[in-house]
């Protein structure tokens, strides 16, 4: 009986260091990856994954839904723009025309240089306006740099007033992102394009939670029945 008790906590000793290695294991993954997912230089961050794909999608006019463009951020490296330390971003964008297809306008092309420590920002090649942006967020520091005509700022939009009534608003989430881009007549709706993937405020915990959730419980579920034992 004193064996098999000894034999029963050795068991559960093991399983718990189990368990904890696991989530060591899980912790330092998922961490890892999202330090990695994005290049600093000084307190400027740029917020897109090298290699994935952002996508918008233009909701307005009605004649006009299915048309969109993405971003793609080919690489990101610390570099020297106009003799200021900055984070260097290449990136392709590519527009959809559900008659046309798709094209591509920018093509592995220097898109931004960033050092806001330094209130240095600089776009280069892109289309229709700054899609992702540095954080900490400087939105005047965007407008300034992007040569937005009469702007005001209004929480996290930036919207400029051109003559004739005609106005555009770019509002951007905590990540960085571009949510929503409209354009305005008076204030009636032009255009729409909305934020269709990527570059949600949320934590991608992703499978690497599932998979750590799935392993967590079916090892309680063998701890409890071995103290039933």
């Amino acid at each position: 009986m004193f064996i098999k008790l000894n034999l029963g906590v050795s068991k559960l000793k093991k399983v718990k260091k189990v368990i904890i290695g696991l989530f060591i294991i899980f912790f330092f993954s998922f961490f890892s990856h999202n330090a990695t997912s994005a290049t600093t230089i000084g307190d400027t961050t740029f917020p897109a994954d090298v290699g994935k794909t952002y996508t918008w999608e233009l909701t307005h006019p009605s004649d006009a839904k299915g048309a969109k463009f993405t971003f793609t951020s080919e690489s990101i490296e610390k570099g020297v723009h106009n003799t200021i330390d900055a984070l260097i971003v290449y990136c392709t964008m590519r527009v959809y025309n559900p008659s046309l297809g798709w094209s591509t306008s920018v093509d592995n092309e220097l898109y931004i240089a960033a050092n806001q420590t330094q209130n240095y920002l600089a776009f280069e090649n892109y289309i229709g306006g700054p899609v992702v942006i540095p954080t900490p967020i400087n939105l005047t520091l965007v407008a300034e740099a992007f040569g937005v005509y009469n702007y005001s700022i209004i929480d996290n939009t930036i919207i400029s007033n051109y003559p004739d009534g005609i106005s555009e608003e770019f509002t951007f989430n905590t990540k960085g992102f571009l949510t929503i881009v409209l354009s305005k007549d008076d204030g009636i709706i032009l255009s729409r394009a909305v934020l269709d993937t990527g570059g949600d405020d949320a934590i991608p915990f992703g499978n690497y939670f599932l998979i750590f959730m799935v392993i967590s419980v079916i090892a309680l579920v063998y701890l409890k029945k071995q103290k039933i034992k």
